[in-house]
């Protein structure tokens, strides 16, 4: 894998966090308009805020390093069968 294209993929997973960042303040700004705060779509919009909000600030602090791989102490390792 090429700088250049590591840069692009680490710019393009921060990108889709922002983006998903502003659905989420769209969706809770939404919610706060509502006037009938305990239906359907109030449980809707406030799922959707906090699924895009977690998943946004992940991906704009984390970037292309989700993908690192990560060492698991020997105590959670498979046994050898």
């Amino acid at each position: 894998m090429t700088d250049a294209h590591r840069l692009r993929t680490d710019l393009s997973l921060r990108a889709s966090g922002v983006l998903s960042l502003a659905i989420a303040i769209t969706a809770v700004h939404a919610l706060a308009r509502l006037h009938s705060a305990a239906g359907p779509f109030a449980f809707l919009l406030a799922t959707i805020g906090f699924v895009c909000a977690s998943a946004g600030a992940m991906l704009v602090v984390v970037g292309s390093h989700i993908h690192d791989p990560v060492s698991i102490s020997a105590r959670w390792q498979r046994a050898a069968r």
